[in-house]
């Protein structure tokens, strides 16, 4: 299991398929970001299709994808001394 994939793991967006397909989606984005999404996905068309499709549904948003990666990293900041990270600077 990649960093990315253990991050997604509390990934929620209603459904456990929809999780799984999610977390394998973003995974294989996240191995080759240079690439289109069909050539990311590399699984013919059922595949990208299916990427598509996950993309599209209603209850799949960028918010409910990220949330568990907020979480993992507010985790990580947590474990820093404190002065060394302020993550409300900008």
């Amino acid at each position: 299991m990649t960093a990315l994939r253990e991050e997604l793991v509390g990934v929620d967006l209603g459904n456990k398929l929809r999780n799984e397909r999610a977390q394998t989606v973003i995974e294989q984005l996240g191995a080759q970001p240079q690439k289109s999404i069909p050539a990311a996905i590399n699984g013919g068309w059922y595949e990208t299709k299916a990427a598509y499709n996950l993309f599209s549904h209603e209850r799949v948003t960028a918010q409910k994808i990220l949330e568990p990666h907020y979480d993992a990293t507010f985790k990580r900041i947590e474990g820093i001394p404190h002065g060394t990270v302020c993550p409300g600077y900008h």
